[in-house]
């Protein structure tokens, strides 16, 4: 059963970053990860082909450090015609300066998108994050930082872009049973020589454990870019229901 699972979720494809919630040092010693997908298809009176799915490595040594990585793909299709066509990789290391409430962290990300004509974004930074655990109360976690950003886009109007932007989010995380929970998370990322070209993102996720490993989760994002590229909308809405296993 446990091979069957792995391989349905192996085949599918996923755009949304696979958790929201705040990986914490010590919260899972040693290795481990998820996957996560979900597939949709349609014939006769619908021809729909839609696929996604998502992959994280993890490795906590318990003490100081943690270091994580995303991969998601997604790809859509109505009547033969292709409407979604998504890339995402993230890394991230996490290491503790104060045991009770600071962490450093630092990143890097790549990232296309057909359909925000995107076509490719290549990011790396780092910051700063306080935090705050209570077992009846949950997770709060405060960043703040800066990255550098490289963005190509499939248009030939837009300009190739180059800028630093600061980086500061809220990330919230509440266990309401013992394994499931819902987590939010907020984004603010302006331009450093321009707050009037910013990048909002809202995530909100619901994880409901199943069975053993198994969980199904919930994500809804809100994204808002201030100044995307030509024809492109500021506002981007998606929600998606999956399938989760964790290793």
């Amino acid at each position: 059963m446990k091979h069957i699972i792995l391989f349905l979720l192996f085949v599918c494809n996923s755009y949304a970053i696979i958790t929201i919630a705040p990986v914490d040092i010590g919260d899972n010693p040693g290795k481990s990860g998820m996957i996560k997908g979900s597939f949709e298809t349609k014939r006769g009176n619908s021809d729909v082909d839609n696929y996604s799915a998502g992959l994280r490595l993890e490795y906590d040594n318990n003490e100081s450090y943690l270091l994580w990585s995303d991969f998601t793909f997604s790809y859509a299709k109505s009547s033969g015609v292709t409407n979604t066509n998504k890339t995402y990789a993230h890394i991230r290391y996490i290491h503790r300066v104060y045991e009770k409430s600071l962490d450093w962290e630092s990143f890097i990300q790549s990232q296309t998108n057909e359909f925000t004509k995107v076509k490719h974004s290549y990011l790396g930074g780092g910051g700063v994050r306080f935090f705050w655990h209570n077992p009846k109360y949950g997770k709060l976690h405060i960043g703040t930082g800066a990255f550098y950003e490289d963005i190509s886009y499939t248009t030939e109007v837009d300009p190739r872009e180059h800028n630093f932007r600061i980086n500061t989010y809220i990330a919230y995380t509440n266990n309401f049973t013992k394994k499931s929970s819902l987590s939010y998370v907020f984004y603010y990322q302006p331009k450093i020589d321009a707050f009037n070209d910013y990048i909002l993102s809202n995530g909100l996720e619901l994880n409901i454990w199943i069975y053993k490993q198994l969980y199904l989760n919930f994500v809804f994002y809100y994204d808002f870019d201030s100044q995307p590229a030509i024809d492109v909308k500021k506002e981007d809405i998606s929600q998606k229901t999956s399938l989760l296993y964790k290793f």
